[in-house]
Order: C-alpha cells, then sequence, then structure tokens
C-alpha cells in the first residue's frame, strides 16, 4: 500500500519531533548533572576552606607548649641574673662556668644596666631535639640616660634533665651548632628582628647624645 504524501510528511515530522524531545531531555539531564557536579565541587571546596580555617583558627588559639614555655621562663630568669649581677646564679644557668665573665665585669654590667626592657624571644631548632637557638630582644636602660638602647642576642640553648645550659663559650660549640646557629641567622624573621633592631638602636642613638658618647666611650 502506497502511502499519501501527507502521511509520509506527518510521519517524518513525527520523528523530527521526538528527536528533537529526545535531544531537549538530553540537553536537560546533561545540564542537571553539570550543575550536580558544579555544585558538589564548590560545596567540598566551601568544606575544605572552612575546615582549613577552622584548623588555622584552633592552631592560633593554641597555648605555648609547655617545651617552649619552660625555655621563656629560664631565658627570663637568666636575663633577671644578669640584671642583678648574681653571678653564682648565672654559673648554675651556663654549660662552661670558668669560662663566665669575671665578677668584676658582672658588677660593672650591673653598675651601669638599671633594667632590661621590652624583653622578648624568638626560637628556632638547634642541630638536634634537646636544643634551640635563642634570639632575645630588649631596650636596655642605662642608669643616668633617658633613652633606652635597643639590643638583640643569640644564645645557644641545650636540655638538661627539666633545665636547660646556655653555651657561653664559642670555643664549645660543634660543628652542628654552628651549622644551626647559621641557618638560623638565614631566617626571613631573624633577618627582620636583625634590621628591626639595629635601625632602633641607630635612631635612638640620634635622639639621645648622652646614649650615643655613652657607646661612643665604650669603643674606644
Amino acid at each position: 500500500m502506497k502511502l499519501k504524501k501527507s502521511t509520509v510528511i506527518v510521519i517524518v515530522l513525527s520523528w523530527i519531533l521526538f528527536f528533537c524531545a529526545c535531544f531537549l531531555i538530553f540537553l536537560k539531564l546533561d545540564k542537571e548533572h553539570t550543575e550536580k557536579i558544579t555544585n558538589e565541587k564548590i560545596f567540598r571546596e566551601e568544606t575544605e576552606a572552612s575546615e582549613k580555617k577552622n584548623t588555622d583558627a584552633v592552631a592560633a588559639s593554641q597555648p605555648v607548649e609547655p617545651e617552649t614555655e619552660k625555655l621563656l621562663s629560664f631565658m627570663n630568669e637568666y636575663y633577671k641574673k644578669l640584671r642583678a649581677g648574681d653571678e653564682k646564679g648565672l654559673k648554675g644557668m651556663v654549660e662552661d662556668p670558668k669560662d663566665l665573665v669575671s665578677s668584676r665585669v658582672v658588677k660593672k654590667l650591673h653598675k651601669y644596666v638599671e633594667s632590661y626592657e621590652n624583653l622578648s624571644f624568638h626560637t628556632e631548632k638547634g642541630a638536634d631535639e634537646q636544643s634551640f637557638i635563642v634570639y632575645a630582644a630588649y631596650s636596655t636602660k642605662i642608669r643616668g640616660i633617658k633613652t633606652p638602647a635597643p639590643g638583640m642576642s643569640q644564645y645557644y640553648i641545650v636540655k638538661k634533665g627539666q633545665s636547660y645550659l646556655l653555651y657561653n663559650n664559642e670555643k664549645h660549640y660543634t660543628a652542628q651548632m654552628k651549622n644551626a646557629l647559621n641557618a638560623g641567622l638565614a631566617t626571613e624573621k631573624v633577618k627582620q628582628l636583625i634590621k628591626e633592631t639595629n635601625d632602633a638602636f641607630e635612631k635612638a642613638l640620634k635622639s639621645d647624645k648622652k646614649l650615643k658618647k655613652f657607646f661612643d666611650k665604650g669603643k674606644s
């Protein structure tokens, strides 16, 4: 039986409409699938960012580690004895008591230094798990001079039992200690601290003639 031309056209149009409908459904499903993947990606990224933020916040809010707290307490005690001219107490805190500055020097230091103000510490790892490098920044208040002198000192500290010993004799530094000290000085944080201290020291000298005269006299 021969189909009429109009019937053929209707059939063809029906097939075209069917394929168009299938294509539109495919596009819709593909769009939904893409949106689902995108939403999942966004959710995952937001979740990861939120978790990182929470982790950072927790880390920032954590208290100082007990080991660091003990080390800072040791350094504060060291400066307390140094300021007081306590030679006997200082000898118990250093690795080589025989190399401790003489009583005359300690007493002379005590004579001129009134106090160490704005004392703060920055720590770096030493050559091993039992050693530390401490950078002490401070302002030295000299008796009779109004302006404090900014300063900074580097110390190598080794844990001994429940306390620490400060290596005061550079001749006792091992190669590993020297490498650790050099590595510490090369860190951006320490370089910045040194620059800030030097700048503050030069500024203090320019602002106070008595302070400048004191240090100029010390150089001669």
